[in-house]
């Protein structure tokens, strides 16, 4: 069954095609002939529409030079307490570095700057249930409180101690309920594979 033009057009749309199709209706090296406003339109996912292509063209053109103003008014001024709560916060959230980066105008390295300093525990690509990632040591505790909100590195999930035991092997070992929408379940963690979120509250993050 075919796809809707709306939803074509809703999946192409996207700042990446919008700049692949500047470049091919400009190209920089000389004789490379451009595209057709017709071929840059299919690209995008559009019907031919020269006066809607142009303006897409000139609104995505704007908006890069509306991050690029801003990112060098923020480049060499610190990062503010603000700044700190708001990125750590919307990283805890499940946002992507790449997106708090745009809209903090920070670039991706101040944003992984930022969780280190804070001892946020950060996600991976291809995290292992079986692997999990090592607990920053600012976030390190040998015990817990049961009703605490903490981080699993297991689940790789915000979580909330129900209960707290004593293993002989393991140490103090909690009962978790994990709150990440993948998992909503309950779970047994030992203390050396939680990370506490306290020091965080401190910052103004609401965990």
């Amino acid at each position: 069954m075919a796809r809707k033009r709306s939803e074509l057009e809703q999946e192409l749309m996207t700042d990446g095609n919008i700049a692949k199709v500047i470049r091919l209706l400009e190209p920089s090296e000389e004789g490379v002939k451009p595209i057709t406003k017709k071929d840059a339109c299919q690209i995008l996912g559009m019907a031919y529409n020269t006066t809607r292509l142009a303006a897409v063209i000139q609104q995505y053109k704007d908006k890069q030079a509306r991050d690029k103003k801003f990112r060098q008014e923020k480049r060499g001024k610190p990062v503010t307490q603000q700044d700190r709560s708001y990125i750590v916060s919307e990283y805890l959230s499940g946002e992507p570095i790449d997106s708090i980066s745009k809209s903090t105008y920070r670039s991706v390295g101040v944003i992984k700057q930022v969780l280190e300093e804070c001892s946020v525990p950060t996600r991976v690509m291809g995290h292992s249930y079986f692997n999990p990632q090592l607990i920053p040591e600012g976030a390190m505790r040998d015990r817990f409180k049961v009703g605490e909100v903490v981080y699993s590195a297991r689940y790789d999930s915000l979580a909330k101690i129900t209960r707290e035991l004593n293993d002989p092997k393991h140490g103090w070992v909690y009962a978790i309920w994990l709150s990440g929408e993948k998992w909503l379940q309950n779970a047994y963690q030992p203390a050396y594979e939680l990370a506490s979120l306290e020091h965080l509250r401190e910052l103004g993050v609401q965990v």
